[in-house]
């Protein structure tokens, strides 16, 4: 009779590993395993709670089988709510292997609270179960009255746990590849999305990301902070299906955590429960995760997601966000090509026809003058008749050129056709910055000169209005020995970071813009003082001493 039992015992332990090596379905696998459990070992109730890795510590009862009417009512509720003995061994490292645990506190609580019958079920068997080196769950299984189990009950458990353990880890994998070859397929859509987008707005930019994120990869919520010279701002997030550009707010400074993303160049796991700093939501965010956006290596900002729901946010979700962050990074640098292709293109069409002019027209209107002028000297003593038809000519022509000398300086950029200092004042005023002009002898700048301290005085004024928490600044122009040099200053909050640390995404642009004339743009930022946006440009040997205007 002995043999007979330990003949059906292995034959029961070879249909469990069947059982076990013949789905990917976890749900499916607990099930039927259970069934064979209990089968193998005369017990009647038995039930699996796996609980998250080094994430949440979320605990859900996944797969059951003879529970007790006290414990699967309402859905097995009491399965879901709450803690227990075991459990708590469980988190806290004790459970190591397969043990007696003396009494069932649920079964206690469904008693205590005449949720129904319990069945006889007074006492279970806790069993860890092992994914590697990684505890994921506990096989919980009883009997009515069996209030203890043999050493060799618990090692016939502990082998059956470990089957499972195994087959969990395979399952693991398995659902892993599969959800990171769907997620990278999005990828794909959401990189392609990300290249359509034609209009090189920050702001719009910034939603259209977010939006193409949450959308694309069905994450709750998404936020895109962006790294300018006095912190780090959020430029827009998403949320409930809508994205939304953010207002003009105070820098993150407070942030560990996005910090270290900069600082590290790495992506993070957001602890749980998710600041709502990070990603605004009116619901919680259950888990997440933190990007760098890396131009050539350099932080430019980060990308942030998360979700509410059930199901985590893993390490897919994680490696798929790095790989989308590189792509929106993308997104602003082909956005900042574009625009300097363009501002390239409008400046070659206004030499063009500027050169087209002066060439041609203003040539022709010139020269038509002169022989108007000898017409009217040739024709002094004759009749008055031709003299006043000679010196009509001339008028005309006078008009003419004069005209057509103010259509070449309409060629350049709008704001400048008074002067550059006039027009940044005019521009400060425009945006609620009222501009204090400090300037000696002026002189005559080159116009691709003059166009570089427009640009950049243009994105200095942006600043101030935006970060200072100041409307007032000063402009000082000043010559040295074969340069120019332009100081923008304010006396608003200022920044901790130095230089190089503290650059943004403005002052790169403010940065290129100097390099590409010859010359050199840096930041000062004072805590509490204010900041200084300096910008030194080259003169052409043959401006180096011009004349004063």
């Amino acid at each position: 009779m002995r043999d007979d039992a330990r003949v059906r015992e292995a034959e029961l332990l070879r249909e469990i590993a069947e059982t076990i090596n013949g789905t990917y379905d976890m749900h499916q696998l607990l099930d039927a395993v259970l069934d064979k459990v209990l089968e193998l070992t005369g017990l009647k109730a038995g039930w699996v709670f796996l609980i998250e890795p080094r994430k949440t510590g979320e605990l859900r009862c996944a797969g059951d089988a003879g529970l007790p009417p006290a414990l699967a009512r309402d859905g097995k509720r009491p399965m879901r709510e709450g803690t227990c003995w075991c459990v708590d061994r469980y988190r806290d490292g004790r459970l190591q292997r397969a043990a007696n645990i003396l009494n069932c506190k649920r079964i206690e609580d469904a008693t205590a609270l005449r949720r129904g019958d319990t069945g006889g079920l007074t006492h279970h068997a806790t069993i860890p179960l092992r994914s590697g080196d990684d505890l994921f769950g506990i096989l919980n299984v009883g009997a009515p009255g069996k209030t203890s189990f043999s050493e060799e009950e618990l090692s016939l458990l502990q082998s059956v746990a470990l089957q499972i353990g195994t087959a969990a880890h395979r399952i693991r994998l398995y659902g892993m590849e599969r959800k990171r070859a769907a997620m990278f397929e999005r990828l794909g859509t959401a990189a392609s999305a990300l290249r359509a987008i034609d209009r090189p707005e920050p702001e719009r930019i910034a939603t259209r990301i977010v939006r193409i994120a949450g959308e694309t990869f069905g994450w709750s919520n998404v936020s895109l902070w962006m790294r300018e010279s006095q912190g780090l701002y959020l430029h827009a997030s998403f949320e409930g299906g809508e994205a939304r550009a953010a207002s003009c707010g105070s820098p993150v400074r407070s942030c560990a955590l996005l910090d270290d993303v900069l600082e590290s160049l790495q992506t993070k796991r957001l602890p749980a429960p998710v600041d709502p700093g990070l990603l605004p939501s009116g619901a919680p965010v259950r888990t997440g995760a933190a990007a760098p956006l890396l131009l050539e290596g350099r932080p430019i900002g980060a990308l942030v997601a998360g979700t509410s729901s059930d199901a985590p946010f893993d390490d897919v979700d994680a490696e798929v966000l790095a790989a989308l962050s590189a792509h929106a990074a993308l997104t602003y640098e082909n956005a900042r090509l574009q625009e300097q292709g363009k501002a390239l293109a409008r400046w070659e069409e206004r030499n063009r026809i500027a050169r087209d002019l002066h060439d041609s027209v203003s040539q022709m209107l010139f020269s038509l003058q002169l022989h108007a002028k000898g017409l009217e000297d040739a024709l002094a003593v004759s009749e008055g008749g031709a003299k006043r038809a000679a010196a009509e000519i001339g008028r005309l022509s006078r008009e003419a050129l004069a005209e057509m000398r103010g259509m070449i300086r309409q060629l350049r950029p709008a704001g400048l056709e008074e002067g550059l200092l006039t027009g940044l004042t005019r521009y400060g005023a425009s945006i609620g910055v009222a501009v204090d002009c400090d300037a000696g002898a002026l002189r005559r700048l080159p116009e691709r000169v003059e166009i570089a301290l427009w640009r950049i005085g243009q994105e200095a004024l942006n600043n101030v209005s935006k970060h200072a928490g100041v409307d007032r600044a000063t402009i000082a122009l000043a010559f040295e020995p074969g340069a120019v040099v332009m100081t923008v200053s304010d006396d608003g909050a200022g920044f901790a970071d130095d230089d190089a640390s503290g650059a943004g995404f403005g002052m790169t642009t403010m940065r290129e813009r100097a390099e590409s004339a010859g010359g050199t743009a840096s930041i000062v930022g004072r805590p509490g003082i204010g900041t200084d946006v300096r910008v030194r440009l080259p003169l052409p040997a043959a401006e180096r001493g011009g004349a004063a205007t």
